[in-house]
């Protein structure tokens, strides 16, 4: 094949995304790169290190991967081929970057580097939110 992919990013669903985004601050001395809101509400963080946090307070599923961004050199072609696996299919109401696997696993495709996932448009570049966060404790 010749063309080489990398993960960009996973993001994970969490129940508390206020609780997970002071943790991932503390304890391991990561960045917010990016932040976006939903309603007045925070919805969703990028955190240097390739992580993305999903805010799912009501999900049975809180934890669990929500999806891979994948790096490709071409998106048509990686697409194309994406396309002939058996089960493999696009997603209804996303973008054709967005592709499910047969077992349920969400793939993000782009053709960019590092970081550039996803619109700029609707997120807020405001990483002040959590910038000067006080040592709390982990429970609130």
């Amino acid at each position: 094949m010749g063309r080489k992919s990398y993960v960009e990013h996973t993001a994970v669903t969490v129940q508390d995304i206020d609780w997970s985004v002071r943790f991932f601050v503390q304890v391991f001395g990561m960045s917010v790169t990016r932040q976006k809101e939903n309603h007045g509400h925070l919805s969703q963080v990028w955190l240097d290190g390739g992580i993305q946090l999903v805010a799912s307070p009501d999900d049975p599923a809180v934890g669990r991967p929500h999806h891979l961004g994948i790096v490709v050199q071409d998106f048509s072609a990686v697409r194309r081929d994406m396309l002939r696996w058996e089960g493999v299919h696009p997603m209804e109401g996303k973008p054709e970057k967005w592709l499910q696997l047969p077992d349920g696993l969400v793939l993000e495709k782009g053709n960019r580097g590092r970081g550039s996932f996803g619109s700029t448009d609707s997120v807020s570049m405001n990483p002040g939110h959590y910038g000067c966060l006080s040592p709390s404790s982990p429970d609130k």
